[in-house]
């Protein structure tokens, strides 16, 4: 299936059939990432230091490498320890297909989105991995290196940060603060229609063929 990838036609696509549940899931998570860090002043995102894309937005939603949330973690302490498990600092892991390119995924009859969990290169999932050293333990894998690719940046897991800045930093830096932090600022339209006037994503349903006879036996 083609996916709309210009402004115009995801204008478009919105508008006729609302938000892919995915999205939705995913732009929520970010929104109400944004709205804490506007009330608190503290913004944490993801991304990597070598560019400057924001991949996303980190809030109480998001999924640790340990496999638990952001919100099971200590903020108030410096290295943001699980209060769940031994993982001693919060590190941002993907937790939908979406995320990572693999839109199609969640299309399957047979996904399941609580199962999902991405993988390292050596076939198994972050939870595999010991979330302090990375290393796998099921097989020799040493480190957590990514078979997949960030949907932003196009760089591996690996390659990304969680970084904590207050305003006035950010500020400095010249990126995004208050309302123009929230998700789709640049596309006030679209922020409208995802947030404040979402539609049901259309259902594509094959049609059934109908039970009994096709057409009349014709009598000799």
């Amino acid at each position: 299936m083609i996916q709309a990838t210009d402004k115009a036609s995801i204008r478009n696509a919105v508008n006729r059939f609302g938000p892919a549940p995915g999205a939705q899931a995913m732009l929520s998570l970010e929104m109400q990432a944004a709205q804490l860090a506007i009330e608190r002043g503290l913004y944490i995102t993801w991304r990597s230091p070598s560019t400057r894309h924001e991949c996303t937005r980190v809030g109480p939603g998001c999924k640790c490498f340990c496999g638990h949330f952001f919100q099971d973690h200590d903020i108030n302490k410096k290295t943001n320890p699980c209060q769940a498990c031994v993982c001693k600092r919060f590190q941002f892991i993907p937790q939908r297909p979406e995320e990572v390119g693999e839109w199609w995924l969640p299309r399957r009859k047979e996904f399941n989105i609580n199962t999902y969990r991405v993988k390292c290169k050596c076939n198994h999932t972050h939870e595999e991995h010991n979330p302090n050293t990375q290393s796998c333990v099921l097989c020799p894998c040493y480190r957590f290196e990514s078979n997949f690719l960030c949907l932003v940046c196009d760089k591996h897991w690996e390659e990304h940060e969680v970084f904590y800045e207050m305003e006035w930093e950010r500020r400095a830096e010249g990126r995004t603060t208050g309302q123009e932090f929230l998700p789709l600022a640049q596309d006030r339209d679209i922020q409208e229609a995802v947030f404040n006037n979402p539609r049901p994503p259309v259902q594509f349903v094959r049609p059934q063929q109908k039970k009994g006879k096709v057409g009349k036996i014709m009598k000799k």
